[in-house]
């Protein structure tokens, strides 16, 4: 066994890690994003569903704009202030594994909760006021298709769920996830006006976007 990392360790690491290539779609939608987190608060902030087949880069866009707008600690107030929130969507539509699972991101698990305090209510008034506490400006949510495993009541009071986050936090609000036939109209329909739907094709030389 070696002793030390040596310069070949260091090019083998490289090459089996992630590494951002740019290329005009993904940074046409890069720059779409960052106008977006950078908009004024208003009562209905913008949205942006992004979808296309899997392993065409949109989890890249997510993780790179993620690294452009990394949470600082703001030695002042105590508070590590984080702009963006970028979260994988459940398995399944259900809102109280979602608020968990915000809780857990944000570095404040519900494990020290109690039984009543872990109800979908309690969790929603702690999740909300954590996060304005942040000073949040943008939530993504990856993965968004596997809404669809769930009803259609299932899939509705999960997208009002995103709904409310974004309209009670005034942030802006994107959701990515493969293509599905049905994906498209279920999330638009079900979430606010002024909401831009980008289909992410290789073939193409610009995203088709539809408002």
């Amino acid at each position: 066994m070696r002793a030390g990392k040596t310069e070949e360790d260091g090019r083998i690491t490289l090459i089996q890690s992630d590494i951002w290539i740019g290329f005009p779609r993904a940074e046409q939608v890069l720059d779409r994003l960052q106008c977006m987190i950078e908009a004024p608060r208003q009562t209905r902030m913008p949205g942006l569903l992004v979808h296309g087949a899997s392993g065409i880069g949109k989890t890249m866009i997510a993780r790179n704009l993620s690294r452009r707008y990394a949470p600082e600690y703001d030695p002042a107030s105590g508070i590590t202030r984080t702009p963006l929130l970028l979260l994988q969507a459940p398995p399944a539509p259900d809102e109280r594994r979602f608020y968990l699972h915000i809780l857990a991101t944000v570095g404040a698990p519900a494990t020290a909760l109690s039984a009543r305090a872990q109800n979908v209510a309690s969790l929603e008034v702690r999740v909300v006021a954590l996060l304005r506490d942040l000073g949040l400006r943008m939530i993504m949510i990856d993965e968004v298709h596997n809404l669809l495993a769930g009803t259609h009541r299932e899939q509705r009071r999960f997208l009002n769920v995103l709904r409310y986050l974004s309209n009670e936090l005034e942030v802006s609000l994107v959701c990515l996830g493969s293509a599905r036939p049905s994906m498209p109209s279920v999330v638009i329909s079900s979430l606010p006006g002024g909401w831009t739907n980008i289909t992410f094709q290789t073939g193409a030389t610009t995203p088709s976007s539809r408002t």
